[in-house]
């Protein structure tokens, strides 16, 4: 293998024998009003000569022979912020496209004061003040294993925990994954992602290529007004433009599969552009060579196809037109044809999992008059999950035990006013109607009666309709806040919620304090409402009525720039549950936020409470002088109380995370560039409750015993990754190659303890061991 990476280096290296130039341009406009900034000065930093360009009439820029590599550049207009752009790559195939947003600064007296240089994690939108950050597609590139999936991206964040090896599942400060709110150009999205979780938002791996991201936002909590429908955390996703002056292709191909991506003008010299993106993987690949990504005896497959059009027009604003859509397969069956050596009860099942995944989206923005801008998006999309699960007895015959059958689709509008009052205040207010499409089925086989039991099994439509208002204020140079409000109604059981949010920044120096509350809500997963019951008065949906699950939020963030690319985070949090779905049964210790995925199969009432609190830090270096990290540390109590007031862990009560991502790139004077770069993580074991042998015995299947929940934790959870990449730089073509390897050490995880039933005693399933993926992109 050492032999194989060193040969490909060195013809690679070999390929490139000249210093290649690239044209870098863009656009720079006024965020607050969506303006064109007119003689703006756009400076290529480190450069001999000095090279700069400024911005024509319509805020559009172009440099050219900039050389390829990571580059540098300041953005710089009297009365606004300065915006740098940092260590970019400039690749010798791709022209550098910039969309630069920048912030007028506040005006006392007759002078005009920068209040600071725009911070290099400083979130897009400019709503949000506390607990969010900027993410761009090179960052998703750079980290080690995150397969260009902004979930698995996001866990060397602080305050996010992984969840499973296999799955990119998002666990913000002890909060159930599905808390969490996935938004694309502005509007709600159905789960984007592959093998989805039932009724969660999480799966295998995402749908969005990193090929048509932009830069976009991550939120842990707090969040601005206009999110709403989350309590746990916000992915705003958002796509980039093609190109629209010279078509550019990408191809990647490596053992997840092949990955086509092409852009360019409709028309040459016009302004509309396109930008498509095809993925076809094959997992199995893995399998066949012996590592095991899902588990042993597994295929499974997935495709997708993501787009954006930008489409402007010169008195009607602009139009885009974007689409996300995905399928995925996966099928076990029993590992051995031999009996004797079936162990463990995954050895004695056959499941078949399908997933599909669409949404079809226009947006239209247009200026109104030269201080305020109107942003409609129409959306129609839905997901498809399909699990059937069946036991397999010693004379291979099969009975189906678990048939479930989901469908979730929305027809959704939202349009949001956006109005610069002053230099000072910035107020923004919009609605969202969405039109939900479901229908559910859950069976599961029952031991007394012999056949299928009917858990849920309902279809219908129903309306979430949602409003906000929030002010954005910049009083001096030192403080700044946001106050709003955030309004949901749901007219499946009539069930509203009016939730203010506020947040104050104080600056001094380089240093800054911000606090902030909000108030949270989400509706139940839709499942949830149609769990069947039983009685003596016929069949019931007692769960119809259940309330959002409501949280506040509490945050004190205390954010230190010790230097221009060095910078250190705390924030200490509190954040307190309520109205969660709790077992309706006397002295019952269900919470529904413990469950990974799938719907309640009992009686609910919203009587639960929980609370999680504890403290983020955040040691980052900026990607500077050819190296960056990011240290992130958690230490949190996550803990829930049901109606009969004893306090029990959640499930992803870990207590401790600590997180270490970093690389280094080395680049050569033809234009080449090493990348080498690891993942380094270590955080307190997952939450159990204890095996009830007896009733296992008797069940034959895994029972746990509900009256101690959660009072076991498996050993602690380690594991490193590892990254290495050589990129080349040729006048028509760029190329690397890299290697991403999974648990490095192939350190055995636990995952969690079951009863096996052959063996009527208790086993441990492990998490993934070691995966090595190669891939091969050329741009050209």
């Amino acid at each position: 293998m050492k032999q194989i990476i060193l040969l490909t280096l060195l013809f690679l290296s070999s390929l490139s024998n000249a210093q290649n130039t690239q044209v870098v341009r863009g656009i720079v406009i006024e965020k607050d009003t969506r303006q064109p900034v007119i003689g703006a000065s756009i400076t290529l930093l480190n450069s001999n000569p000095l090279k700069a360009v400024t911005t024509d009439m319509d805020g559009k820029f172009k440099m050219i022979d900039v050389p390829v590599g990571p580059q540098s550049f300041i953005v710089r207009y009297l009365g606004f912020a300065d915006y740098p752009i940092n260590h970019i790559d400039v690749n010798s195939a791709k022209e550098l496209i910039l969309n630069i947003e920048m912030e007028s600064a506040t005006i006392q007296s007759k002078e005009v004061e920068i209040i600071a240089h725009v911070a290099k994690d400083k979130p897009l939108n400019e709503m949000s003040m506390i607990s969010a950050r900027t993410f761009s597609v090179e960052e998703t590139q750079r980290y080690a294993t995150s397969a260009n999936d902004v979930g698995r991206m996001a866990m060397g964040f602080a305050g996010v925990q992984p969840n499973k090896d296999n799955n990119n599942d998002v666990v913000i400060r002890g909060n159930s994954p599905v808390g969490v709110l996935w938004r694309l150009e502005g509007i709600e999205i159905p789960n984007p992602n592959h093998f989805a979780r039932k009724g969660s938002t999480g799966g295998g791996i995402s749908i969005i290529s990193g090929n048509l991201l932009d830069n976009s936002d991550f939120s842990t909590g707090a969040f601005a007004a206009e999110y709403g429908n989350a309590f746990s955390g916000v992915f705003d996703l958002k796509f980039r433009k093609g190109n629209n002056e010279k078509r550019e292709n990408t191809f990647r191909a490596g053992l997840l599969g092949l990955d086509f991506a092409t852009e360019g003008p409709f028309k040459k010299g016009g302004q509309a552009s396109y930008l498509v993106n095809y993925r076809y993987s094959t997992l199995g690949i893995l399998n066949q060579l012996g590592f095991s990504v899902v588990g042993k005896n597994v295929s499974n497959n997935y495709q997708d196809l993501c787009f954006n059009f930008y489409l402007p027009t010169s008195k009607h604003g602009v139009f885009t037109v974007f689409g996300v859509g995905g399928v995925s397969y996966e099928y076990q069956d029993v590992p051995d044809k031999d009996t004797a050596k079936w162990f463990g009860n995954t050895d004695y099942t056959r499941t078949d999992f399908k997933t599909k995944m669409g949404a079809f989206g226009v947006t239209h923005l247009i200026p109104v008059g030269t201080k305020s801008y109107i942003k409609t998006v129409i959306i129609a999309g839905g997901n498809h999950v399909v699990f059937n699960d069946d036991t397999v007895t010693t004379q291979f015959k099969s009975t189906m035990i678990s048939n479930e059958d989901y469908k979730n689709g929305r027809i959704a509008v939202s349009s949001l006013y956006n109005r610069k009052m002053s230099n000072q205040h910035v107020l923004r207010c919009g609605v969202v109607m969405s039109n939900i499409r479901y229908g559910f089925i859950n069976r599961k086989f029952d031991d007394a009666a012999a056949n299928l039991k009917t858990i849920i099994d309902d279809s219908g439509n129903t309306f979430l309709l949602q409003g906000y208002a929030q002010v954005k204020s910049k009083y001096n140079a030192h403080w700044s806040s946001n106050f709003g409000v955030h309004s949901m109604f749901l007219t499946l059981n009539n069930t509203y919620s009016i939730e203010p949010r506020a947040a104050a920044t104080y600056h001094f120096g380089n240093k800054k304090i911000t606090a902030a509350y909000g108030l949270h809500s989400q509706i139940q997963p839709l499942g949830n409402y149609f769990t069947q019951y039983i009685n003596t008065s016929g069949l019931m949906l007692p769960n119809l009525s259940l309330p959002f699950t409501k949280a506040h939020h509490l945050i004190l963030a205390y954010d230190y720039l010790i230097s221009e690319n060095l910078r250190l985070k705390l924030e200490p949090y509190y954040q307190y549950l309520f109205h969660a779905p709790i077992g309706m049964v006397a002295k019952s210790t269900y919470f529904i936020l413990n469950e990974r995925d799938g719907y309640a199969a009992q009686p609910l009432k919203g009587l639960g409470t929980g609370i999680n609190r504890g403290l983020d830090l955040t040691f980052e270096k900026f990607y500077s002088q050819h190296y960056f990290f990011l240290l992130s540390a958690s230490l949190f109590d996550s803990k829930y109380r049901t109606e009969i007031g004893v306090w029990y862990n959640t499930k992803y009560n870990t207590n401790y995370s600590i997180s270490f991502v970093g690389g280094g790139e080395k680049q050569f004077k033809n234009g080449s560039v090493l990348e080498i770069g690891t993942r380094m993580m270590y955080m307190g074991g997952q939450r159990y409750s204890p095996v009830d042998i007896a009733a296992s015995t008797i069940a034959r299947e895994t029972v746990r015993d509900e009256s101690k929940p959660y009072t076991l934790q498996i050993p602690a959870y380690w594991r490193i990754d590892l990254r290495i990449a050589y990129k080349t730089n040729r006048k028509k073509f760029s190329s690397q190659v890299a290697l991403d390897i999974q648990n490095l050490l192939a350190h055995k995880n636990i995952w969690q303890q079951n009863y096996d039933v052959a063996k009527q005693s208790l086993v441990y399933r492990y998490q993934q061991g070691l995966i090595p993926v190669i891939s091969y992109r050329i741009y050209f």
